[in-house]
């Protein structure tokens, strides 16, 4: 059984841990090595395109409160340069403040990873700094154009270096031939850790110029499928008529038996 917590939104600070602690993040936090917070900052555009730098602060200060890992966050955006996304939201301010590492994932040196079990891409380019990483996946509920919805899963695409998927933006030929099935594949390869989705203010319609929904929710997990599930079904989609959470389903986490922990 998969659970996911869904908490009231009252402010950052006090909405994630309490999503966190639903799931007893506490005591899986990894205690040594390299924990990388991945927003979604697909580029320059304020909230809710993308990952407000408050939900990124709150999950950095719970993890510092529970973990000696080395904390950071990383993003390789969509769109543009990735230090000018940093900085537009703030995130330069952050890492100044609490003296954290800023990754540009289009930037750093990649490695080649390859799987058989793979569902199209059967080699990907990751960074090196990635690959042995504890990734917290923290983007913004959201609808999309090519997948219903980008969450949890979809967020990943961020690790892609941009030099190896650039055509008309910078991880355009993930989207081909099939998006869904590069969900999927991307996560194969490298799935979340750990999931915490700010769902306080939603993008309906687009991921990129949609209308905000007012949901007021902090969602978390250690199961991608299962919270983008949920997160699916809180914009509207039938969850198992989406073609990446289907597919995903029994690979990388679970669409059955969901339990869903209230806070």
């Amino acid at each position: 059984m998969s659970v996911v917590a869904k908490v009231k939104f009252a402010d950052y600070e006090t909405s994630v841990a309490k999503a966190l602690n639903l799931i007893k993040a506490a005591g899986k936090l990894p205690q040594t090595g390299l924990v990388i917070i991945k927003p979604n900052l697909t580029n320059a555009n304020p909230p809710p395109v993308t990952t407000n730098v408050k939900a990124v602060e709150a999950v950095y200060n719970y993890c510092k409160s529970h973990s000696n890992a080395t904390i950071a966050i990383g993003e390789g955006c969509g769109e543009g340069i990735t230090i000018d996304t940093f900085k537009a939201n703030g995130y330069t301010k952050l890492a100044d403040k609490y003296g954290i590492r800023l990754i540009d994932f289009n930037e750093e040196k990649a490695i080649v990873l390859k799987g058989k079990d793979t569902l199209q891409l059967k080699q990907v380019y990751i960074p090196e700094i990635v690959k042995d990483a504890f990734i917290i996946s923290l983007p913004v509920l959201k609808d999309h154009c090519f997948t219903a919805t980008t969450i949890a899963m979809k967020n990943m695409f961020g690790i892609a270096p941009a030099p190896f998927y650039r055509g008309s933006w910078n991880k355009s030929k993930l989207h081909s031939p099939s998006t869904h099935k590069s969900v999927v594949d991307i996560c194969l390869y490298k799935k979340p850790d750990l999931c915490v989705v700010d769902a306080s203010v939603a993008l309906a319609g687009t991921h990129l110029s949609g209308k905000c929904k007012n949901l007021g929710l902090i969602l978390a997990s250690f199961d991608a499928v299962a919270v983008d599930a949920v997160g699916s079904g809180l914009l509207g989609h039938n969850p198992r008529k989406v073609e990446y959470l289907s597919l995903a389903n029994g690979l990388l986490g679970s669409l059955d038996n969901i339990e869903i922990l209230h806070g």
